[in-house]
């Protein structure tokens, strides 16, 4: 049945309204721009298509957006930008509650919080084998559609979330991997269990605002601040070993970078 604007979205329809919004406002995007397609927006949201697919709908049902045949594409029609519950990245934290994770390492999360005398505990959200997002696919050198293993998680201190992580890893290459304990390091667990040769990690790193999946694990509100690290773990060859994309809240963690000249 498709929804109308008389329709009571969900939640998770909500929700993805007032992301698209703020994707929008982040963008830059006005009245006569394309949206994403309904993949990217997916992908970008962490977000079923589904949920997507029924956001732009009563989207369109309201008249904030105009889907044309072919490859015309969405195009918003309506100011939604100026809809968006946050309009500028706010951080407010103190120096001496900030946990310190050191950039492009593979010593793993958990060591790094046990040389600061911290525990965290570390949660397995879902572990299988799926199509991934086009960026990963390309990371690792695949094709579009192409299928990985992907790791989702949490990891919390005293109770309190402090990261959220997808960790994609190709099957072919560790066709067990699934079978192990999934609450360890998984830099640790490829090096002493799968002998893999990880020799380079190469990181990203950007502050985004808050939106979809990954702030429901954080506890956090649409539009807070986070920090986003995208990393690629190669080996002595330069292939592709491990892919992950892993979310900060960004008034608690201080990421840390050297490199020897």
């Amino acid at each position: 049945m498709s929804m109308t604007a008389n329709t009571t979205p969900g939640p998770a329809v909500r929700r993805a309204i007032c992301d698209i919004h703020l994707l929008a406002e982040q963008k830059e995007l006005s009245i006569g721009d394309k949206l994403p397609s309904e993949r990217a927006l997916a992908e970008t949201l962490f977000a079923s298509r589904a949920t997507i697919r029924a956001a732009l709908n009563l989207m369109r049902a309201q008249g904030e957006i105009k889907t044309f045949p072919g490859r015309g594409g969405t195009v918003i029609i309506k100011d939604i930008a100026s809809h968006a519950q946050v309009s500028r990245i706010d951080i407010v934290t103190k120096s001496a509650g900030l946990i310190d994770r050191s950039s492009g390492s593979a010593s793993g999360l958990p060591i790094m919080l046990a040389s600061q005398g911290l525990e965290c505990e570390t949660t397995v959200l879902q572990a299988d084998v799926r199509e991934c997002p086009e960026n990963i696919c390309l990371g690792f050198g695949l094709s579009i559609g192409s299928q990985l293993m992907r790791i989702e998680r949490t990891r919390t201190i005293d109770g309190e979330p402090i990261s959220y992580e997808q960790t994609y890893i190709n099957q072919r290459d560790y066709p067990s991997f699934l079978e192990l304990d999934l609450t360890r390091s998984i830099y640790q667990l490829l090096r002493t269990v799968c002998s893999a040769d990880i020799h380079t990690v190469e990181e990203s790193i950007e502050v985004v605002p808050g939106m979809g999946r990954c702030i429901r694990h954080l506890k956090l509100q649409t539009g807070a601040p986070l920090l986003r690290v995208f990393s690629r773990a190669l080996d002595s060859a330069g292939h592709p070993v491990v892919l992950s994309q892993d979310t900060y809240p960004a008034n608690k963690v201080r990421l840390t970078t050297s490199k020897t000249l």
